[in-house]
């Protein structure tokens, strides 16, 4: 009898301990009811997944995930002995067909969490959309986000975003088009916060949309299968730097069959161009894909890692900031 209750008592501390190391706090809606260019049958849809919400019965994602049709955002916190009040918001890879966020996200945001940042996984819509829906929930994601810091506990001026593969394209879209609507109508006072990230993590990221250089998946997915030239230019986000695009932080693998690394190389030489801060690391033998190495994420086979390379250049950045949040209100 004792025996029982002992292990009873320890399986009720192992489960406590489970749930407390857990940082989930809620998942939210990316647009108030029907999302704007929405397909037939996404209006119930929403609906579904608004009523879940309020019910508490939306759990957050931890599969990778096709056909999305009604966008929304994991939320999740580090306690507050950890939080360093920066966040990141997150848009896995897939290529523009779907979002590998339990292959690619979950062990990032881990590590994110485990080291103060506040992690924001958004599940956007990409295939059978195009261009600019996935955009539009890039935006409104960020616009969130900075909309809500104080009850997030993170500084509004203290937000990246972070992409791997064709959510790297979707990270970097946003960081250059962050203030284009592309046919988009503001609906709310959300609408009118700023959606520039501070910074941005691309990771073995799809920059160009330039057959020589792009991943033709994420291409034909988001642009359809035969795009005019100035929409292929317009997102091709090395051509679209300025002096007002977000520091950024790059890594490649160096032998990535799937996307070239001369990606990563052209965003990083046109930043530099523009006095962008940013900071390229090329993976020697790096292949395209995630990986776990040392406990931490990792690119495919590789012995060297990128991810302490990126937290040391998110927390110099972070704090680079200006600390009265005018940048982040710039639209």
């Amino acid at each position: 009898m004792k025996m029982t209750r002992r292990l009873t008592l320890l399986f009720l501390c192992a489960t406590l301990n489970i749930f407390a190391a857990d940082t989930y706090v809620k998942t939210i809606p990316l647009w108030p009811g029907t999302p704007p260019g929405a397909k037939e049958g996404d209006a119930a849809k929403a609906q579904v997944v608004a009523t879940a919400i309020k019910q508490g019965n939306q759990q957050p994602v931890s599969k990778n995930r096709r056909n999305i049709r009604v966008p929304i955002m994991d939320v999740y916190i580090p306690t507050k002995e950890k939080n360093t009040g920066v966040a990141m918001v997150i848009y896995c890879g897939g290529g523009y067909g779907a979002v590998c966020i339990g292959s690619e996200g979950l062990s990032v945001k881990k590590f994110l969490n485990d080291n103060g940042i506040a992690v924001f996984m958004v599940s956007y819509r990409c295939s059978p959309f195009n261009h600019p829906v996935p955009l539009w929930d890039a935006q409104r994601a960020m616009r969130i986000v900075r909309s809500q810091a104080k009850e997030f506990g993170i500084e509004p001026n203290k937000i990246g975003a972070m992409g791997f593969s064709a959510g790297g394209h979707e990270a970097a879209t946003l960081s250059v088009h962050y203030h284009k609507p592309f046919g988009y109508k503001p609906i709310d006072a959300i609408d009118k916060v700023s959606a520039r990230p501070d910074f941005s993590c691309l990771i073995y990221p799809v920059i160009s949309m330039r057959k020589e250089l792009t991943h033709a998946g994420s291409r034909r997915n988001l642009l359809g299968a035969n795009p005019s030239d100035d929409l292929v230019a317009e997102l091709s986000n090395d051509e679209q730097i300025n002096k007002n695009t977000p520091p950024a932080f790059l890594a490649h693998g160096t032998a990535d069959n799937a996307v070239k690394p001369e990606n990563s190389k052209r965003y990083h030489e046109a930043c530099k161009k523009h006095g962008v801060a940013t900071k390229l690391v090329l993976v020697e033998g790096g292949k395209h894909g995630p990986a776990m190495l040392n406990g931490k994420p990792s690119i495919r086979n590789t012995k060297d890692e990128y991810i302490d390379s990126m937290l040391k250049w998110i927390i110099e950045i972070a704090g680079k900031q200006p600390v009265d949040g005018k940048q982040a209100n710039n639209t």
